[in-house]
């Protein structure tokens, strides 16, 4: 069983219109569509904003309907600087940057008593991603995600995160999907659509490109399917 958690319902509203035979299971005041695609037994669901509602989404989608793989789709703020409105980002690994213990002698990001940083996603669904990007000629980019419960516009804080954790943008769920993940030894893996450059001009571009952006980041999810395992 495929999980995919989106946190709007414009990230996963044409995910659940293309499978087949779903059925609606409310939980947790979340709706899951458990159904197909592709012959592939999924279950897609929109988990609400941040990381708590991510987390929370994906031990259900663990516990109740027992997943084995799990893809979060959405979209982000570009802080790469050679990333443009609608590239991906495919996870490689992903951490939480607004985790900050340094009052206790931890590295910013680094969460206590687990001394951990970053979540490794699934290696085979990198190479998933990665192929369904080129197929659909998607312009993309496989490196680092961070995860905030933080709206970046600061061009002064992407140089600061861009420096301190290397990654290529910001979002507000992918982390906490990948550390509910690992702690359950599921494979995971994120995808984010660029709809803004997390700076002065976030609203807006966010709300000019979020519907276009997030149509790449949806494409790859529908091409992958077919060969999850």
């Amino acid at each position: 069983m495929i999980g995919i958690i989106a946190a709007m319902d414009s990230e996963v509203r044409d995910i659940k219109s293309a499978m087949e035979d779903s059925i609606k299971i409310h939980h947790g005041g979340m709706t899951f569509f458990k159904g197909k695609l592709n012959k592939k037994e999924v279950v897609a669901v929109k988990s609400g904003v941040g990381k708590v509602n991510a987390a929370m989404c994906t031990q259900i989608l663990i516990d109740l309907f027992k997943v084995t793989t799990i893809i979060h789709v959405g979209v982000a703020g570009a802080v790469h600087p050679d990333l443009e409105i609608g590239d991906i980002v495919i996870s490689e690994d992903s951490c939480q940057y607004d985790m900050d213990a340094r009052a206790f002698g931890h590295p910013r990001g680094e969460i206590p008593n687990m001394d951990i940083t970053f979540f490794k996603a699934d290696p085979t669904l990198i190479k998933l991603a990665e192929a369904a990007a080129e197929a659909l000629q998607v312009s993309y980019q496989t490196g680092r995600i961070m995860t905030a419960d933080l709206g970046v516009d600061s061009n002064k804080l992407k140089k600061e995160l861009r420096e301190e954790f290397g990654g290529l943008c910001v979002e507000m769920e992918g982390a906490a999907v990948g550390q509910v993940a690992m702690q359950n030894q599921v494979p995971y893996l994120v995808i984010r659509s660029m709809s803004d450059k997390a700076d002065s001009n976030l609203t807006d571009d966010y709300k000019k490109n979020l519907e276009a952006s997030i149509k790449n980041g949806v494409a790859m999810v529908l091409n992958m399917i077919p060969g999850v395992a």
